[in-house]
């Protein structure tokens, strides 16, 4: 089972994390930061977290975590050029959003310029469907509900539970970026339908563990009703 204390953490480093990737982004575009210092900053946990401590009073409130969380936060701030936005030198004109997404994932793309959301490819979807069937797996498993592969498929199809293997899925990937794991844009595939409502986003839409710990009890309480 997902641990409630843990999610909350790791939701509140994602959004602070966030947060920062927006300022660093600015400052990228006034030219207060280089681009190569920014890269290599977003790009590798180490040097972020140097860069993270280095600057820690003078980073914004809502983008500064406590400080014993500098390791875990500086871990998910570096796996967001792997999982959802490049880093772009020179952008040229204000960009505005390919998805057509104005959720709180995608929506900075209009006003950071240096920022470009990933574009997600077949691959990233099937990534993002593997990654639903390991974490029905291992609830089945620690449910002892010893559902086969076929059950599971099933549960991933299911309108009755889709969403709820995508928060469940997304719950895992948020916990794993804390430790500077992520599955690439596999995790944006995930956000995406969590946070669209089919082809819009859902408007104000803001996740919380509850939301994650409320779909894990559903799937478990579905898996016993299928043995």
């Amino acid at each position: 089972m997902l641990n409630r204390d843990e999610l909350s953490t790791a939701i509140d480093l994602q959004r602070r994390s966030y947060n920062l990737l927006l300022w660093l982004s600015t400052a990228v575009l006034k030219g207060v930061i280089r681009f190569d210092r920014a890269h290599d900053y977003m790009d590798e946990a180490e040097a972020a977290e140097d860069w993270i401590t280095g600057h820690y009073e003078n980073l914004p409130p809502d983008a500064r975590p406590k400080r014993e969380l500098l390791k875990p936060f500086s871990r998910f701030f570096a796996t967001y050029l792997t999982t959802s936005f490049e880093l772009i030198k020179e952008p040229g004109h204000q960009l505005s959003s390919e998805c057509g997404c104005y959720c709180r994932m995608c929506s900075y793309f209009v006003g950071a310029q240096n920022l470009k959301t990933k574009k997600l490819l077949p691959r990233d979807r099937e990534r993002a469907r593997k990654a639903k069937l390991v974490a029905l797996q291992q609830l089945s498993m620690e449910h002892n509900a010893h559902l086969d592969r076929e059950q599971l498929e099933k549960m991933i199809e299911a309108k009755n539970s889709a969403a709820d293997v995508a928060l469940l899925t997304y719950g895992h990937q948020l916990i794993e970026r804390t430790h500077g794991r992520s599955a690439g844009p596999a995790v944006l595939a995930l956000w995406r339908e969590i946070a669209w409502d089919t082809t819009a986003p859902k408007k104000n839409f803001v996740l919380e563990a509850d939301d994650i710990i409320r779909a894990e009890e559903s799937l478990v309480s579905a898996m016993a009703g299928s043995k």
